[in-house]
């Protein structure tokens, strides 16, 4: 298993998480449609992976990653494309002729590399095109399609194209996965870095989502973590001993692959055994390191203005302090005039960033490494 620190994990180097992919493949069993909720870098792209490079003989395994589709047209485009992808129809083998036949009831004009066009140059509606193909669809195998950072996409479409628009793409999602003869055939599962709860209802589309199977990628147990930290010193040569693994462990304490993976990447440039020193410098070292952790800057700047001066202000004062209560949060939230304090916070629960969970009335950053790197690149 190499050290993974900046790409997906997949195949030998994906860490098996056990709970959450026994939970997905039960709920895509039961013809679920399934939302893969956890913050930024815990794992679910490489879980999705995991689904397309294992799934069953007798499911057809699509992955897209739309975050850079910013209208609604436009994924849909992406989504069709992908679909009639030539891998895809070959996997279908004999049936893929029947397949491409049943475009020809679209009227199109010409299927190219670059897509579908009518005779007239028009743009096609690639939503009813994507809805004909998957309700015609003829094939004994159930598709999974997987959409990455969708959350995303809604948000891009709210800034670059309209409200109404990124309210249409979930209601037509939604009307997908309620349509017996697509459910049939398709399981949807929806992942990303943002909270797609979060999204939606700040568009009043709450309702266009609440049919989703919500699944929690969880930070891994302090067994499993101590085993992933096992199987990385000996498959990188890495001269630990357990004593030293179980203080790295508790020195990261949001016990998220990626984390550990970064410490592991630095222990392994040692030549001796190492030692708990070593551990501490390995921390300071990967502090100075931006490209791993400027994302959890950047996201905040998608906010309005004020959201994000409140923002970082929260996030400034717990990266001093450790610690921020509820009624000090408020505080902070009238001297920027915020409508909706909770929302906020509730996104910087979600990314990541923070969370309340031994007081409720308590905020403080979920991982010490964050706060570490906060503190020092962004608050001062």
């Amino acid at each position: 298993m190499r050290i993974i620190t900046g790409q997906v994990a997949r195949k030998e180097n994906f860490w098996d998480r056990q709970r959450e992919l026994k939970d997905i493949w039960y709920k895509i069993n039961n013809g679920s449609h399934i939302l893969l909720v956890a913050p930024r870098r815990v794992g679910k792209t490489s879980i999705m992976y995991n689904i397309f490079d294992n799934h069953k003989d007798d499911y057809i395994v699509l992955y897209i990653d739309t975050e850079s589709a910013d209208k609604e047209n436009e994924f849909w485009k992406k989504l069709f494309n992908r679909l009639m992808e030539e891998e895809f129809i070959n996997t279908i083998q004999n049936k893929a002729k029947n397949f491409v036949n049943k475009l020809k009831t679209i009227k199109i004009d010409e299927i190219t590399i670059d897509g579908i066009k009518f005779g007239d140059g028009s743009e096609m509606d690639y939503a009813q095109a994507f809805k004909k193909i998957i309700k015609e669809l003829d094939t004994d195998k159930k598709l999974i399609i997987m959409m990455d950072e969708f959350a995303q996409t809604i948000e891009n479409i709210i800034k670059y194209e309209s409200v109404k628009n990124a309210q249409s793409l979930l209601k037509t999602h939604r009307e997908l996965r309620l349509d017996k003869d697509v459910l049939e055939k398709v399981n949807f599962i929806y992942a990303g870095s943002i909270g797609l709860e979060s999204v939606a209802s700040k568009i009043d589309s709450i309702s266009t989502i609440n049919d989703l199977e919500p699944i929690k990628v969880m930070p891994l147990l302090t067994d499993d973590a101590l085993e992933f930290v096992k199987k990385l010193s000996s498959d990188n040569s890495i001269d630990i001993e357990e004593d030293e693994m179980v203080y790295l462990l508790s020195k990261i304490e949001w016990m998220i692959p990626f984390y550990i993976q970064l410490i592991m990447d630095e222990l392994r440039k040692l030549d001796t055994r190492v030692k708990t020193e070593d551990i501490d410098n390995a921390f300071e070292a990967i502090l100075d390191n931006r490209n791993h952790f400027e994302h959890w800057h950047k996201r905040l700047k998608s906010l309005a203005d004020n959201e994000y001066q409140f923002a970082k202000d929260v996030l400034n004062i717990i990266s001093e302090n450790t610690t921020l209560t509820s009624s000090e949060i408020f505080n902070i939230a009238d001297k920027y005039k915020l409508d909706d304090v909770k929302e906020v916070l509730h996104s910087l629960m979600y990314d990541g960033y923070i969370n309340n969970h031994e007081n409720p009335k308590e905020y403080k950053f979920n991982s010490p490494i964050l706060r570490m790197w906060w503190y020092k690149n962004v608050a001062n």
